[in-house]
């Protein structure tokens, strides 16, 4: 559960973060500014927000109000006005623009903060079972091919449908991993012909000398070995979906040519001066930063926000951990044997770091299912197969803990680890627990038990 805090003031931000600590399945994302804000809702996307109505000390600032507009029109998140007293002819305009619930900045506390939580976290569930069941009545209004019910998925399945009856271009945005693939398939499965091509082509796997032929087709004779006339798949997808993967990979020419054909809705074959309409949708795909790409010059700014009018961004699994059971559940249905998870395996999966993201996930599924016998597989087993799903994590691991080693002089090496690691997690984190324990991997109360232990330390003492 994504939870956004906005307030200019640190200070209740902290109070804020530490309350909401308490929760574990709750991932917290702080903001001092509506640029920051805005920023985190792209980049995350949020379940729950916590606004400040003033987000400075000017008495006529009312920008807390104008981000909660912005958040109800761009998304399906609940908010929460953060207030003080005196203002509330604010609180009741904040209400009627749909805010959920208030809060007095004087009684920030467990018993007032957590049960809202608690309350639009089952609410959301749910809401997500409700949608479950509604697509199993309605098949016709399903997203094929995507499994799990979290807040990031349903928002992904409404971008699908929404952008499926379009037919412009679109942009498919996410990590290496996440199923950039699964949603172009869904989004021509929903559209206006599936019954038509979906042809795909990976600009960064063909030589760039080849690619133009690829997409373009060919004339005889055109180039050194056309022995003969070759349809592109620009021609040959017809009326149906052209699927361009790692499109950051497209040579620079060729993206000023891709251009064209999507705004004139014609090619030439290369070696021909005959024009050809092309009927079909392009989509794009990648895992590239294309706005890094277009401020570096090697992505085209034009084609960019030509592709991006319909951007799609695919969450990763660190996004949608809630997701995390039902994609094992999915994964372990395609094994040739049946398996089955302790609920205690379930849930260091969802524990676990995942930067390959649901194809991580995948692989450790299908080797737990080859390598090992266990029914039901617990943690022993999932602990085995993790360690064996990150042979670069471990290496990394492996190369501090030399370097460690080979200090001369440090008394208790493995402490003074621990100590360095809290210690740049909790800077990396401006001081949020809640998040620091999250990048080093452990509960909280770590964190809690460690600085405890840092506190009683006598002054000058080493740790």
């Amino acid at each position: 559960m994504n939870v956004l805090i906005l307030d200019d003031q640190r200070s209740a931000r902290r109070v804020l973060a530490d309350l909401l600590g308490a929760r574990e399945e709750v991932v917290v994302h702080e903001a001092a500014s509506l640029a920051e804000a805005r920023r985190l809702l792209d980049e995350h996307g949020v379940d729950l927000a916590f606004i400040d109505l003033r987000l400075s000390d000017d008495p006529r600032d009312r920008e807390g109000l104008s981000f909660l507009t912005e958040l109800k029109s761009r998304s399906g998140a609940h908010a929460v006005m953060v207030t003080g007293y005196g203002e509330m002819a604010e609180v009741r305009a904040a209400m009627r623009a749909g805010a959920h619930d208030y809060v007095l900045k004087d009684e920030l506390c467990e018993e007032i903060v957590l049960p809202i939580v608690d309350e639009l976290r089952d609410r959301r569930r749910l809401e997500a079972e409700v949608v479950q069941l509604r697509a199993q009545a309605n098949p016709r209004h399903n997203v094929p091919g995507l499994v799990g019910a979290s807040g990031a998925m349903e928002r992904l399945r409404e971008s699908i449908r929404r952008v499926a009856a379009s037919d412009r271009p679109v942009l498919v945005a996410g990590p290496s991993g996440s199923g950039k693939e699964l949603v172009v398939h869904a989004i021509h499965a929903l559209g206006r012909d599936p019954s038509a091509p979906l042809l795909d082509l990976n600009c960064g796997a063909i030589p760039e000398a080849l690619i133009e032929a690829q997409l373009f087709g060919h004339e005889r004779g055109a180039f050194t070995g056309a022995d003969r006339k070759s349809a592109g798949y620009f021609q040959a997808v017809g009326v149906g979906t052209l699927f361009l993967d790692e499109i950051a990979e497209l040579p620079l020419g060729l993206q000023a040519k891709l251009l064209r054909v999507i705004e004139s809705r014609s090619f030439r074959a290369v070696g021909s001066t005959v024009a050809l309409r092309f009927e079909g949708r392009v989509i794009a795909a990648t895992h590239a930063d294309l706005v890094e790409r277009v401020r570096h010059g090697r992505f085209r700014e034009d084609l960019f926000h030509r592709l991006n009018v319909l951007g799609v961004r695919v969450p990763g699994l660190d996004e949608r951990t809630d997701d995390i059971p039902a994609l094992v559940e999915h994964f372990a249905r395609e094994q040739p044997r049946t398996l089955r998870f302790t609920s205690e395996a379930i849930d260091l999966l969802r524990a676990s770091p995942w930067s390959g993201h649901a194809r991580e996930l995948r692989n450790v599924v299908d080797r737990l299912a080859v390598f090992f016998d266990a029914d039901p597989v617990g943690v022993e087993q999932v602990q085995d197969a993790l360690s064996h799903a990150a042979p670069a994590r471990r290496s990394v691991l492996q190369d501090a803990a030399r370097a460690v080693l080979a200090l001369s002089d440090h008394g208790d090496k493995l402490t003074a680890m621990e100590a360095a690691l809290v210690e740049e997690a909790l800077a990396m984190t401006d001081g949020n627990k809640t998040a620091a324990a999250r990048l080093l991997g452990v509960h909280r109360k770590v964190i809690e038990r460690r600085a405890g232990r840092e506190s009683e330390r006598p002054d000058g003492e080493e740790p």
